[in-house]
């Protein structure tokens, strides 16, 4: 019925970088990814508005790693993320000496507001309220047909890119084989309104957001402009009913205490009252996202973007770039292997060698 009813429907978000020991392909995917993010919102946000570069406090609590160790970490990460200063730690109410990481090259977003600035591009026709049940190929036309309700076909063209998440997965099984492993993967927050804390909690609250096990935002305006706060978010997979309920809502209690303990005292006459979102992220066994031909020799102009798991924020437009530019020849947005391991191609029963498309 509307742009971001989705996932992309969460009041705010992050943009951070995930750090591994290994510099792992998912931490330098998450800082290109970063990278692009950023500059697309100053293109196209305003800033404390849509979004902030607020940098992004991480909680390193149990069965976090620590940070790499060697040169090529100091060289190409340690200005994304580096031990938190003592400084840092106070203003987030956390005890000196705690593990913890600045993540300098970190933001909040509202991801709403980016996709209706990237939807305002003049070359595109939105169409709303169109339900898609199945897609054909026509092979003698080459091309495909959408098709909605009692089969109507509501658009023809020789490429179309899947884009819908966990939905994604049905609209692929009505075609055949093409197929990818999506799991669902439910998260839900809870958010209410600043100005309706007393000054005590509200100084209690850090002044940038914090992540870890869960994460806190403070201080975004709402879409009336008043500034509110954003706590979640819960991990329930194979799930894919989007009611808020009790459960989620108590264990998101549970992520703030261990997160944030001066927070959570903070927030405690509050919680009971604040206002609950869910909805249904995807993810892959491997936790890449899937971009490109699905399999090009039997679904040829069939295209995905999905699977951007719990970071959609830091990797959708990396994603975008990297499709565009298989699409059109252009140069990779990125290292090449990284590229190649966003494949969706990859789960292919028998990939396509010599794809024009695939790094």
């Amino acid at each position: 019925a509307q742009p971001a009813a989705g996932a992309s429907g969460l009041p705010v978000g992050l943009v951070a970088p995930h750090v591994s020991p290994d510099d792992a392909p998912l931490s330098r995917l998450t800082r290109a990814g970063v990278t692009a993010t950023l500059e697309r919102a100053a293109a196209l946000l305003r800033p404390g508005i849509d979004w902030a570069s607020s940098g992004v406090l991480e909680h390193r609590g149990a069965g976090k790693r620590a940070l790499p160790s060697g040169d090529v970490w100091l060289q190409q990460g340690h200005a994304w993320s580096a031990p938190a200063d003592a400084e840092r730690l106070r203003d987030a109410g956390l005890p000196p000496g705690t593990p913890a990481l600045w993540h300098a090259r970190a933001a909040w977003l509202r991801p709403a507001r980016l996709v209706a600035a990237q939807l305002a591009h003049p070359c595109i026709a939105l169409r709303l309220g169109a339900a898609v049940e199945h897609l054909q190929r026509d092979a003698q036309r080459g091309e495909w047909a959408v098709h909605g309700r009692g089969r109507a076909v509501l658009a023809r063209a020789p490429l179309v890119v899947l884009s819908a998440g966990f939905d994604t997965r049905a609209l692929l099984a009505n075609i055949g084989d093409a197929t990818l492993p999506l799991h669902a993967l439910r998260g839900q927050v809870a958010w209410g309104a600043l100005d309706r804390l007393d000054s005590r909690a509200r100084a209690a609250l850090p002044p940038f957001p914090v992540n870890g096990h869960g994460s806190l935002i403070s201080g975004v305006p709402g879409d009336d402009g008043s500034p509110l706060w954003c706590m979640g978010s819960t991990f329930v997979r194979g799930v894919t009913d989007r009611t808020p309920n009790d459960a989620e809502h108590s264990a998101n209690w549970d992520k703030l205490h261990r997160l944030l303990p001066p927070a959570a005292t903070a927030l405690r006459t509050a919680w009971p009252q604040t206002q609950r979102w869910a909805a249904v992220r995807c993810t892959l066994p491997d936790r890449l996202p899937a971009v490109g031909p699905v399999d090009s020799a039997r679904w040829p102009g069939l295209h995905v973007l999905t699977a951007l798991g719990a970071r959609g924020l830091t990797l959708s437009v990396l994603c975008g770039e990297v499709l565009a530019a298989g699409l059109h020849g252009e140069p990779w947005p990125l290292e090449r292997a990284l590229a190649a391991a966003l494949r969706a191609s990859r789960f292919a029963p028998v990939c396509a060698k010599g794809d024009p498309q695939s790094p």
